[in-house]
């Protein structure tokens, strides 16, 4: 990190923390390791892309997304497939793949992570050309996903309350996958597609998933009668939902998915990208700057798969 050139890229309006403060924090604990570091604020959509894309011709290291899941997908959207890394403040709602990474929620201590942290090559998946860093899902979630857009208030508190107003209300659907060539039929209440291994709030939908396997995780769950929500909870909170029998788990470079509505979310945002979905790995696409404690404990675990990747089945 020392001598290096930075830019943060601030969201103002993500998560329910008061971003008021940020910039002297930055001021207080930055300078005394890098050699230049630049401030932006984003103005609306997509300008955390545009603001990426021009430090990287700017020749920045290392841009860094202060804000939520939403703003991290964004800023890394203008850094793919460059020598550009991406770091995450996390001050959103559920910040997912910061928790992945082991980044603290504390931004204090976010920030004086910076200085011990590395940066390794991280997959990218993407859904019909369009990119995701975390998980993406259609069904139940991405319904949850176009209301908790829809509400005035942000926070867990907010996302919980969509998530039970919608639980009894909501059927399941039948998806039809082609997952590494191989064909799937099935009922579910939700599909999720993870890169990491988390929604956000230490909340497990994808256990076993890595950053850099070459591969994604599919989540398919079922849905389960009121009676098991508390073995479900305590499942999902405790990286258990893979032995959960509501659950399949998948592993695939590349998926296939007809579905009957046209709704999905990408790392928690809505979009309506159709019924035809088409997923697919970009193996080390994006630059990341993670804490060496997860490099040194995870990623020396990870390895890129031969081209037979792993068999179609469940996650082993």
């Amino acid at each position: 990190m020392s001598g290096k050139k930075l830019a943060f890229i601030i969201n103002p309006i993500s998560g329910t923390k008061n971003k008021s403060a940020i910039l002297k924090q930055i001021e207080k604990r930055i300078p005394n390791y890098v050699s230049e570091y630049e401030v932006f604020y984003t103005q609306g959509p997509s300008h955390a892309t545009d603001l990426a894309k021009a430090a990287v011709k700017s020749n920045t290291d290392i841009v860094i997304a202060i804000g939520g899941d939403g703003t991290v997908n964004e800023t890394a959207s203008g850094l793919l497939h460059s020598n550009t890394a991406l770091g995450i403040i996390p001050m959103g709602s559920g910040n997912g793949l910061s928790r992945h990474l082991g980044i603290p929620t504390n931004v204090a201590r976010a920030l004086n992570c910076l200085k011990n942290s590395e940066v390794f090559k991280m997959d990218v998946c993407t859904v019909n050309g369009s990119p995701f860093y975390n998980v993406a899902g259609i069904g139940y979630d991405a319904k949850v996903a176009h209301d908790f857009a829809k509400m005035d208030k942000r926070g867990f508190g907010s996302y919980f309350r969509s998530i039970v107003n919608l639980w009894f209300s909501y059927k399941p659907k039948t998806y039809r996958l082609k997952i590494d060539g191989k064909e799937l039929e099935t009922k579910a209440l939700m599909v999720s597609f993870a890169n990491g291994s988390q929604f956000g709030n230490n909340v497990y939908i994808a256990p076993k998933a890595k950053l850099n396997d070459g591969l994604m995780d599919i989540a398919i769950l079922k849905k389960f009668p009121d009676v098991a929500i508390p073995l479900f909870a305590y499942q999902i909170f405790n990286k258990k939902l893979d032995q959960s029998k509501y659950s399949d788990m998948f592993t695939a470079k590349e998926v296939f998915v007809e579905q009957k509505g046209k709704r999905i979310h990408l790392d928690g945002e809505p979009f309506e990208l159709g019924k035809s979905l088409h997923f697919k790995v970009l193996p080390g696409a994006l630059n990341i700057l993670a804490p060496k404690e997860f490099i040194n404990e995870r990623q020396s675990k990870y390895s890129i798969p031969g081209s037979s990747g792993f068999p179609f089945g469940k996650r082993q």
